[in-house]
């Protein structure tokens, strides 16, 4: 992934690639043994206990400066805890967090790899080439929907009505797991460009002889497929509002295809949810405390009686998420670099 040239001055990235990534939400804070750097450690402190976590790392992204498709979902993530009270996940608090994490790792693997720290010009580059782009990915933002109602229906709720933690944690995790499975199972993706729709698989199927001592070995391998991708640059327009997203203005407005692999995306959230699995039924590591969303305004309790389509509209995703703070970020690394 990386270039070896010793005078490497920035990560290596294909135009074609779309670099489509999102947010998830963990249940562990940062293992603080992997830092083996004063400079990794102190990054890793400040944001150890922050849930939020991108999924892939674009740090090659944020780095260079170069544009990446954020994943959000097309309406508000809500799910009700019970007969009166309804969750929900607040979209700004909800990606600075994420955003945070993301800058700062990038900060952390730049510096290892490149021996160089982030440019403030560059990441500004890299969130306004960023913040106006929409990828048509339908079924992947439902499943990304699909992953946050779960930390609501498990978590949350049990934190509300202070049952146990950690089986529901573990419920968490197999949801998302069995979710990314199916998906991976059914071997299919939906490819919307424009007007026309097409199901691809996610990977192909190959199999193969091998060799070892006296023996052929039957294995099949599985090589993931590039698959194209309808992205939007709003920048023109300043993003549209939700209902435009399911008019003509939507339609007529220009778009170019990109690539990616959806693959490493279900694959990548599956691993850590079976790791985070594993961690729970060893009971050897402590969750982080669901409340720290709460009290952050990261998910918001509603009273189910009280809300109307208008207090919903407030948490939308789909805007040019000129509310997330960068500077600020990037201000929290320099003060721990620099003290």
């Amino acid at each position: 992934m990386f270039q070896t040239d010793k005078t490497q001055y920035k990560f290596k990235t294909y135009r074609s690639d779309a670099s489509p990534f999102f947010f998830f939400i963990d249940i562990f804070p940062l293992d603080l043994k992997m830092f083996e750097t004063s400079h990794s450690l102190a990054l890793a402190k400040h944001i150890k206990n922050n849930p939020i976590m991108p999924l892939p790392m674009r740090i090659d992204r944020v780095f260079n400066g170069e544009s990446s498709v954020l994943i959000r979902p097309n309406s508000p993530v809500s799910f009700p805890l019970n007969e009166s009270i309804v969750a929900i996940i607040n979209p700004i608090p909800f990606l600075q967090l994420g955003i945070e994490k993301l800058l700062f790792f990038t900060e952390i693997r730049s510096h290892q790899e490149l021996l160089r720290s982030l440019k403030p010009q560059k990441v500004k580059e890299w969130w306004e080439n960023t913040r106006y782009l929409y990828g048509n990915l339908r079924q992947i933002e439902e499943d990304f929907s699909a992953f946050l109602k779960a930390y609501l229906y498990t978590i949350i709720k049990a934190e509300i009505n202070e049952e146990d933690i950690t089986g529901a944690a573990i419920e968490y995790c197999e949801i998302v797991n069995n979710i990314c499975k199916e998906r991976m199972l059914k071997n299919k993706i939906l490819v919307e460009i424009k007007d026309s729709q097409e199901s691809v698989k996610l990977y192909r199927e190959k199999k193969t002889k091998n060799r070892e001592k006296l023996n052929i070995v039957k294995k099949m391998e599985y090589h993931p497929e590039l698959i194209d991708i309808e992205v939007f640059n709003f920048s023109d327009i300043r993003f549209p509002n939700k209902n435009d997203f399911n008019n003509n203005i939507i339609k007529n407005h220009e778009s170019y295809v990109a690539k990616y692999i959806p693959l490493l995306l279900y694959d990548d959230l599956q691993e850590c949810m079976i790791q985070n699995i594993s961690l729970l039924e060893k009971n050897v590591t402590e969750l982080l405390n669901p409340s720290f969303l709460l009290e952050n305004n990261v998910i918001i309790l509603l009273h189910s009686e009280k809300i109307e389509d208008n207090d919903l509209n407030k948490y939308n995703w789909l805007s040019d998420l000129s509310e997330v703070n960068i500077q600020g970020v990037l201000n929290s690394i320099t003060q721990i670099i620099i003290p």
